[in-house]
């Protein structure tokens, strides 16, 4: 299945979400994603936008995008990315926005979850809205290295 496919079979609204590219990211966050081939980019959903103004969404604290891709030699898979400020202070918030990306994946979005868990593992990257200010050996970053998410990165650059 396609990302595109996969957004449109998830529940309204967020089935008329899906955009080409990274048409769905604000202008602000596009150029933080980077692909060195474009074509590779199949389409861009804003999770948090689609599901600002709908109830019992509106106050959870929703991940941000959803991007598919199309590697080299592999299937195409989506990719959840949440640009966020990459300070110790925000550790707890961002992995509770994961945790409810994941749960939403599992309950409400199947296709878009079989494409987010590929043999290379899941897909999830914290982009830093400025710089990253979590120190190495911080309580902070043990916490992220346990989680799926790793260490925030200031750029997400594709093959």
């Amino acid at each position: 299945m396609t990302f595109k496919a996969a957004v449109e079979a998830a529940p309204a609204p967020v089935n008329h979400a899906y955009k080409p590219g990274k048409q769905a990211l604000e202008n602000r966050h596009r150029g933080k994603v980077n692909c060195a081939d474009t074509q590779r980019l199949t389409g861009s959903l804003d999770l948090d936008k689609a599901l600002a103004k709908e109830p019992g969404y509106a106050n959870q604290t929703r991940w941000d995008y959803g991007i598919g891709y199309r590697p080299k030699n592999g299937k195409e898979r989506a990719i959840w990315i949440e640009v966020h400020s990459a300070t110790t202070s925000e550790v707890s918030k961002v992995l509770r926005k994961l945790t409810w990306l994941r749960e939403w994946l599992n309950a409400e979005a199947g296709e878009l979850e079989r494409l987010t868990t590929t043999k290379s593992g899941t897909c999830f990257v914290w982009v830093a809205s400025k710089q990253v200010a979590i120190p190495r050996n911080s309580p902070q970053a043990r916490r992220l290295s346990a989680s799926a998410l790793g260490k925030p990165l200031t750029k997400l650059s594709l093959p």
